[in-house]
């Protein structure tokens, strides 16, 4: 690693020598240890929003078994609503990476938390009125959620991390530490969700209920984060590169980042699964097993997972993060294959899908991946986009989550699903099984297969000593 520092015109400067210990692009601290409760605090803002998601992946069975809409509609409106959510992502990257306030560029973002959970409050407590206009209101309210709320605070996410420590060491102990806090929360939050369905969810009144209940503590614990960590100090060469670059050059940045779009297209697939399995166990569990109750062992044994993730700083420094996310993979699509082979056995239902939930391991370990992909990006262009690069992943997750919800509404109208029959059509129940097992089984190995394209990791000691001399892709030796 270079003892020298880039100065603001690009030279070299040999008379300023870099700290032992020091990020090489910011000359800042990076000792191992974290302040005081940091991951804890850091993942508050991620209950918050895990739970977030864990309510309104229920969106669909509410708006079809309650509501009433049909399932095709519903499906065709929520991924109208993710496409342009999608596209809400870049404009927030852009947005943030221009942002200077005296709370820093990431961390004011973090209050778009409340009017997050007040909305999702709203959605669920849906006025009797002519189906035209309460798909319109779901539409409304579903799109300000997701495309304004939701997309600001996950756009800033790995940006507000890069800028509160540094270091991929500190990064990996965060986010592995983070994601057994938010798995195990969710899981609470799912362990609860389908007792509380099967209860509150058939009396009037009883959703909104429901979504207050997580909402009110939630939006308060949410906001811990944005309260007790500050952003770093700045690296001075973040204000010239802003103001060098206009949306043309941005946009030029990011897509010469070839790392950012094989990952997203990972975190895609990845939504795809996770919503379409959270959307799905209801009606699997209501009409093939006969006990929507009995979800809540899914996410019971969903518990057990966040100690596998306590072993991913191990990993980055021996296997490599992305073996282990290989490991998660197969072992997802060893689950899927479980519940493939008994979908009415409840045990081995049970245990294929706490297998399956290792598809989790892409999105819990994103912010490490694209903190990774943010320094290639700065190593290839020469120019630093880390939130606009950070939005490609977060338009990917959007449309992963909208196409879950398409894929499912229309499956199931086609196949004649009708949400106020107590019992479903054979071909109902076949496409039930299959959602649940052949779809999330195909596109886990299909995760499996575009991992291997993902190859920035190897390099990025030689790219990080790179960027401490002030070299880029164009004057490098590295090739990648």
């Amino acid at each position: 690693m270079s003892d020298t520092r880039t100065g603001t015109a690009g030279a070299a400067e040999p008379s300023e020598v870099n700290v032992a210990g020091a990020d090489p692009q910011t000359a800042l601290p990076t000792s191992r240890k974290l302040p005081p409760f940091f991951s804890l605090r850091f993942s508050t803002r991620g209950f918050a929003l895990a739970v977030n998601v864990v309510v309104m992946l229920q969106l669909t069975f509410y708006a079809t078994d309650i509501v009433g809409l049909a399932p095709a509609l519903v499906g065709g409106l929520f991924l109208a609503a993710k496409i342009f959510d999608g596209i809400t992502d870049l404009v927030a990257g852009f947005v943030i990476d221009r942002t200077h306030t005296r709370w820093g560029k990431a961390r004011p973002y973090e209050l778009f938390l409340i009017p997050l959970w007040l909305l999702t409050i709203a959605i669920f407590s849906t006025p009797e009125m002519k189906t035209f206009w309460q798909a319109t209101y779901l539409f409304v309210l579903y799109a300000l959620i997701n495309s304004v709320c939701a997309t600001f605070l996950n756009a800033s996410e790995a940006v507000y991390l890069k800028r509160s420590i540094r270091g991929d060491v500190q990064y990996a102990k965060v986010l592995s530490r983070q994601g057994v806090f938010i798995i195990l929360v969710a899981a609470i939050a799912s362990i609860m969700l389908p007792q509380l369905m099967a209860s509150w969810g058939t009396q009037p009144g009883g959703w909104t209920l429901i979504a207050a209940v997580y909402g009110i503590p939630l939006m308060l614990v949410g906001l811990i984060r944005f309260f007790t960590i500050k952003e770093l100090p700045e690296d001075e060469t973040d204000h010239v590169t802003e103001e060098r670059l206009g949306f043309k050059g941005t946009v030029r940045a990011v897509f010469e980042n070839k790392f950012v779009f094989i990952f997203s297209a990972i975190v895609l697939l990845a939504n795809i699964v996770i919503g379409a399995n959270a959307i799905v166990g209801a009606y699997f569990f209501k009409y093939i097993l006969g006990d929507l109750g009995l979800l809540s062992l899914v996410s019971l044994g969903g518990i057990i997972i966040p100690l596998v993730y306590l072993m991913f700083p191990v990993a980055v420094r021996t296997i490599g993060a992305m073996n282990f996310v290989r490991i998660g993979l197969g072992l997802a699509a060893v689950g899927y294959l479980m519940v493939l082979v008994a979908p009415t056995s409840l045990p081995m239902v049970v245990i294929g899908q706490l297998l399956g939930s290792f598809t989790t391991v892409v999105t819990m370990l994103v912010g490490f991946f694209m903190i990774q992909a943010m320094t290639y990006g700065e190593w290839k262009s020469g120019r630093r986009v880390d939130a606009v690069t950070n939005s490609i992943q977060g338009f990917a997750s959007k449309v992963g989550q909208g196409l879950a919800s398409a894929i499912v509404g229309i499956t199931m109208g086609v196949v004649g699903y009708n949400g106020l029959l107590d019992a479903q059509s054979t071909e109902a129940s076949g496409a039930i099984i299959s959602l649940y097992s052949v779809m999330p089984l195909i596109v886990t190995v299909a995760m499996f297969a575009l991992s291997y394209l993902y190859k920035v990791e190897k390099h990025l000691p030689a790219i990080q000593e790179d960027l401490a001399a002030g070299v880029h892709s164009d004057t490098s030796t590295i090739k990648i």
